[in-house]
């Protein structure tokens, strides 16, 4: 079954709201999250509409999932966010991730360390390390023990990430024409910019 395009859905969004909370709550109370929920489809967009269009390195790969699993997503990052919240449970200079963080809060810390240090005669040094694709290398097993262990997600949270993560699969699409699925053992979702 191929999903509705978001732009059908969102209008018709009161209507289908109860459904859709249905799917979200047996979802989350079964464990279980669909097979068709978690097949991607992988668009190369050009990067700017000035770039060469001939070019490979001007596009960046764009995964698009359904919208009813981008929005089961969202439930699911909100509840980890809560408990992250409620058991101080983030690393005090993490900023990625964290509402009311951001990238000027990171500067801003970086900043003032390096400021304070030569006026406590301390030297400074900046060892700057470049993760932008670790989320695409994660080995699952090692996210669900450390999730279990370091973040306390156990029982049918923790059942309900392992079926969200495993069984995960991908197609490359170029305007009609689509690869075949290919499943994937590594790496996370990633939320992307609306």
């Amino acid at each position: 079954m191929y999903p509705l395009p978001t732009k059908l859905l969102k209008p018709c969004v009161d209507h289908l709201l109860p459904s859709i909370t249905d799917i979200v709550n047996t979802s989350l109370s079964e464990q279980c999250v669909p097979l068709s929920f978690k097949q991607a489809v992988v668009r190369p967009l050009l990067k700017k509409p000035s770039l060469d269009k001939e070019v490979l390195k001007n596009y960046r790969p764009v995964s698009n999932l359904p919208f009813i699993s981008k929005t089961l997503g969202k439930v699911v990052d909100s509840r980890l966010e809560n408990h992250m919240s409620s058991y101080s449970l983030h690393d005090t200079v993490q900023s990625a991730y964290r509402a009311c963080h951001s990238t000027e809060t990171t500067l801003l810390r970086v900043h003032h360390d390096i400021a304070y240090a030569p006026d406590n005669n301390c030297c400074a040094v900046l060892l700057m390390l470049d993760l932008s694709a670790a989320f695409d290398t994660i080995d699952h097993q090692i996210l669900f023990d450390r999730l279990e262990y370091s973040f306390g997600v156990t029982g049918d949270a923790l059942l309900w990430l392992q079926s969200y993560l495993l069984n995960r699969t991908q197609r490359v699409a170029i305007g009609s024409v689509q690869s075949d699925d290919i499943k994937f053992d590594f790496g996370v979702y990633r939320r992307a910019r609306s």
